[in-house]
């Protein structure tokens, strides 16, 4: 764990971030040790490397997109990764955190208290569910772990603004899945990011904007 910590300590100095946010995390890794047994929001392996497996893995992509002052939707948000280490770094982020499993939304809600954040929304709901008065008002809709399909994609594009992006987190290859999605969407403009850090390996993002 020490290497994780250091790792994450040293991307947020990299990244001008502010050493005081990491009493947060901490904050956020008892609250989530406290829970998980009960609620199972994580995995035991993971939860022991929660520094390098979703911390630092939710942030990876703040050197390239920088979210102040932004209106983020987190889909299928969960334990909160990655909205809520992002709401961390970036407080003037407006953040809604999107989830349809009720327990697993009040422990957003009481985490969220926990770490005294402002500016959030928790909906316990289906994104296809979602009534219009959520639509385009996202800047980004983050996509983390859920598995996209083409009704997600249609609603994500009437929940963004004009020019907003869906941010689909992948480890592995993601060829095939920009090919699929070209094939649905060939008129979408859709970019790659990819990183490299020595303890997560390889990360890449698929960005699709809603033009």
């Amino acid at each position: 764990m020490d290497k994780d910590f250091n790792e994450f300590c040293n991307f947020l100095f990299k990244n001008k971030f502010s050493a005081n946010l990491i009493k947060s995390f901490k904050i956020y890794q008892s609250v989530l040790a406290e829970k998980n047994e009960k609620l199972n929001l994580v995995s035991k392996s993971s939860l022991e490397r929660i520094w390098s497996a979703h911390f630092l893995d939710s942030i990876l992509i703040c050197d390239e997109i920088d979210f102040s002052h932004k209106t983020v939707l987190d889909f299928g948000s969960g334990a909160g990764f990655p909205g809520i280490p992002l709401k961390i770094l970036y407080p003037s982020m407006q953040i809604f955190l999107l989830e349809s499993v009720r327990k697993k939304a009040l422990f957003l809600r009481y985490l969220l208290e926990k770490l005294d954040l402002q500016e959030y929304e928790i909906i316990n709901n289906r994104i296809e569910n979602l009534d219009i008065s959520f639509d385009n008002r996202f800047d980004f809709v983050l996509v983390r772990a859920v598995r996209m399909k083409n009704i997600y994609y249609k609603k994500c594009f009437e929940l963004l603004r004009k020019n907003g992006e869906i941010i689909i987190y992948q480890s592995k290859n993601c060829h095939h899945l920009v090919t699929d999605f070209k094939k649905m969407y060939s008129n979408k403009y859709v970019r790659v990011i990819t990183k490299y850090h020595p303890i997560k390996g390889i990360r890449r993002y698929i960005i699709i904007r809603n033009d």
